[in-house]
């Protein structure tokens, strides 16, 4: 990239090496620029520090930068990246240092809380020689979690290449008109990142200017130019200054001559109104589009995506137990709250499987009535039929439904159902909204495992002669296993059903096979409950808040709405392709406040827990993904499967006229790992050869495809590139691995000066300063 700040550091570095080393001195303090003032409101996730000037005055040659995130007032260390070099010394990122003590393992700063950066230079001598500046401090607040918050840019690199095309993936064209009409990238006044403008009307012309002086909110305008201008909903992506891959979304544009319209850039990637212009800050309370994933990942090395689609309140997911190869053989199930299951492929073709499962009308409102119907599946491994668990009307019963567990048959390989039959049914245990039958699972027992919540009904829960509150233990057939904990020949018939009981709402559950037990995450009134299920405990739910914390593993102290839960095993799919340090992990879907729009700080996430094999908690919960759109979409279903852990969002995202419109999906998440690189000597006068180690740790390797910045590729593993001409160039590392593709891109990685007219060292009979050999030796890592 074109970096003032880079040039003068190079600059710096060359004047030590080639002339004689200047004595000892004490470098000036930095000047912090960004955050650019104090207690200035940033993202808790992208936290753009900048300092300068890193060249300091004539004469002086800086090393390294230490950085730092401390509490603000008792200084406790947060945050550190201790002595870097390259454009780290002057700008960096979260994902460049190491959290430390109470946010140790974390990849991000808790939100709405005050922070105290502190940064300074070394200078002179390398480490452990030479002298520090005084530290410079700025104190600065993380936005609420609830906040939308802008893309915040200075730059946009020159590789990838920028792109704008429609939804059928054809490039953007605008019309040719005097003036021109174009599509111009911003930050609102202080200058272009990007700009497409009209040609002749078969093509575009994309101009990339040089970085800009400060970052700031992205804002988007199009400008009809001299005649009207018409463009469908179109997609922007490009890579920004910090080396992150950015796609952003824009409405259909219809403007008559001379007209323009702008918009604001959530960091998601969504575009909003912006009725005010040319204002400087974002306003986001009128969302025009969504990203094609609002949800953003919030630990290294993974990808969300889109999996399937154009669902209705998709509830509960269930994996085949040896599903094929074949992108159109049979993958999953996904149950519809509103009486359906959808058999979904490995291409994710969504096709109904079993329709118009309920005996009565489910429509009510959200929350609130409408939250009843279909819910748990499991699949039955022998012969492939599906559990699944509902609610169920009783003639002239208005105000209550009552649970039944039914079977479904398929003759077609499972693509549809052919048969069903009622295993389970009670009409004499009323349940009300959401507190109904759910979870479905088949234990490593061969047993179903059937949760039921408590009705709406505290006192259910703790007595023996209902099933409401509960955990039941059923043998396939529906009957009761003469092992369970209450089993008597001679007694109810309900009670001998009963495996765990006390509870309120435990919607959500899994096996773990390190211990080879049921948990269970539940949903208190205020206390949300996450822990392990004990053949015959009681879980003492009796109304109170306090009741909740009996026996968890982990509280959430505020309602999160967990609603399921999936551990990353080896014996689960060998552990969904997630690493070795994630297996044995439990992950939650918080759902949060039902049909609630945007970013929420109680849930809209999947949140990561690790036990010890006593059940006791050693982290979490720990973010995977957040929600990042303005939409309705929350995490629901969960299971892990053959690539990934799968997730449903339960609404319909964005532009729905209710909650119950068909239009929600199922994502997945996968492990890409981490794409990462190196090289022996970045910098060096034209033509300067730099030799690329990889030092990714993508699970299986298959393919490497380097660009250097200066029009090049390669697609060796560790190359070394020849530079010929003098500038700043950024480097990109695509690896392609078992999890897909990971990227990693470096901007101002190298640093071509031009050429140096001087003696060889070691020359006689000309007087004046000498060339030293560049070393010729590296340090590789260990493959």
């Amino acid at each position: 990239m074109r970096r003032l700040a880079l040039l003068f550091a190079f600059a710096a570095a060359i004047a030590g090496t080639v002339f004689a080393r200047q004595s000892s001195f004490i470098p000036a303090t930095p000047v912090i620029t960004e955050p650019a003032y104090d207690n200035q409101v940033i993202s808790a996730y992208d936290v753009h520090m900048v300092t300068g000037p890193f060249a300091g005055a004539a004469g002086e040659t800086h090393v390294c930068s230490d950085w730092e995130i401390r509490t603000p007032y008792s200084d406790v260390l947060l945050w550190s990246a201790s002595c870097v070099t390259g454009t780290l010394a002057v700008h960096i990122h979260l994902g460049d240092g190491t959290f430390a003590n109470a946010l140790a393992g974390h990849h991000q700063l808790d939100t709405g809380v005050f922070y105290k950066l502190r940064v300074r230079f070394k200078g002179d001598q390398p480490p452990p020689d030479g002298s520090w500046s005084d530290w410079a401090e700025r104190i600065f607040q993380t936005a609420p979690a609830t906040a939308i918050e802008p893309i915040v840019l200075s730059d946009v690199s020159v590789i990838a290449s920028p792109t704008w095309r429609d939804a059928s993936g054809r490039d953007v064209i605008l019309p040719s008109g005097s003036p021109q009409p174009f599509l111009r990238l911003e930050v609102a006044g202080v200058g272009t990142l990007l700009e497409w403008t009209g040609r002749d009307g078969t093509a575009d012309d994309l101009s990339n200017p040089p970085a800009l002086s400060t970052h700031g909110p992205l804002h988007a305008v199009c400008a009809a130019g001299g005649a009207a201008l018409s463009l469908p909903a179109s997609t922007v992506t490009f890579t920004d200054g910090s080396g992150q891959d950015r796609s952003i979304t824009l409405p259909a544009i219809s403007l008559a001559p001379a007209q323009s319209v702008a918009y604001w850039i959530s960091e998601g990637g969504g575009a909003f109104a912006d009725n005010a212009p040319p204002a400087t800050t974002p306003d986001f309370s009128a969302p025009l589009t969504e990203p094609p994933v609002p949800w953003a990942v919030r630990q290294p090395g993974f990808r969300v995506e889109r999996f399937a689609t154009n669902l209705q309140l998709p509830v509960d997911i269930a994996f085949l137990s040896a599903p094929g190869d074949g992108p159109q053989d049979p993958l999953l199930y996904v149950t519809e709250l509103y009486g359906a299951v959808q058999l979904v492929t490995r291409s994710g073709e969504v096709s109904p499987y079993a329709t118009n499962l309920l005996n009565f009308d489910p429509n009510g409102v959200f929350p609130g009535s409408g939250e009843t119907g279909v819910s748990g599946v499991a699949v039955e491994p022998q012969s492939g039929d599906l559990f699944v668990a509902m609610a169920f009307a009783v003639p002239g019963v208005t105000d209550y439904h009552f649970p039944q567990v039914v079977r479904l048959h398929s003759s077609d390989g499972g693509r549809t159902a052919s048969g069903q039959s009622s295993i389970l049914k009670f009409t004499d245990e009323p349940s009300g909204a959401s507190h109904q039958i759910s979870n479905l699972s088949v234990g490593p027992d061969g047993k179903l495992y059937v949760h039921v919540g408590d009705g709406e009904l505290t006192s259910p829960a703790e007595d023996l002669t209902s099933i409401r509150g509960k955990i039941l233990r059923l043998n396939l057939d529906g009957t009761a296993p003469t092992d369970n904990p209450f089993y008597d020949a001679a007694g109810p018939a309900k009670t001998n059903l009963i495996f765990a009981y006390g509870l309120r709402n435990p919607f959500g559950g899994a096996w773990r096979a390190a211990d080879g037990m049921h948990w269970e995450v539940e949903n208190g009134p205020s206390v949300d409950r996450f822990a392990r299920v004990v053949a015959g405990r009681n879980y003492l739910w009796d109304g109170t808040d306090a009741s909740m914390k009996n026996f968890a593993a982990y509280n959430w102290l505020s309602p999160h709405a967990p609603v399921n839960v999936a551990f990353v095993q080896a014996a689960t799919f060998g552990g969904s392709g997630f690493p070795q340090e994630k297996l044995d992990h439990a992950f939650v879907t918080e759902s949060g406040p039902t049909y609630a729009p945007g970013p929420q700080q109680l849930g809209k996430r999947v949140s990561e827990f690790a036990f010890d094999v006593d059940g006791q908690l050693v982290s979490g919960p720990v973010p995977l993904i957040e929600y990042v759109g303005a939409g309705r979409g929350t995490a629901v279903g969960l299971a892990s499967g053959p690539d990934g852990l799968y997730f449903t969002d339960l609404y319909k995202n964005f532009g729905a006229a209710s909650p119950i419109e068909r239009g929600a999906s199922i994502f997945r998440i996968r492990y890409t790992g981490v794409a990462d690189f190196a090289a022996d000597v970045a910098s060096g006068p034209a033509p300067w050869t730099v030799t690329f180690a990889d030092e990714s740790t993508v699970p299986v390797p298959s393919a490497w495809r380097w660009e250097f910045g200066d029009g090049t590729q390669s697609e060796e593993r560790n190359p070394a590139h020849r530079y010929t001409l003098p500038g700043t160039f950024d480097v990109r590392l695509t690896v392609t691995g078992a999890g897909g593709d990971a990227v990693r891109q470096k901007n101002g990685f190298v640093t071509v000066a031009p050429p140096v007219r001087m003696n060889p060292c070691g020359s006689s009979g000309v007087p004046g300063p000498c060339l030293p050999a560049r070393p010729s030796t590296r340090v590789v890592p260990p493959r």
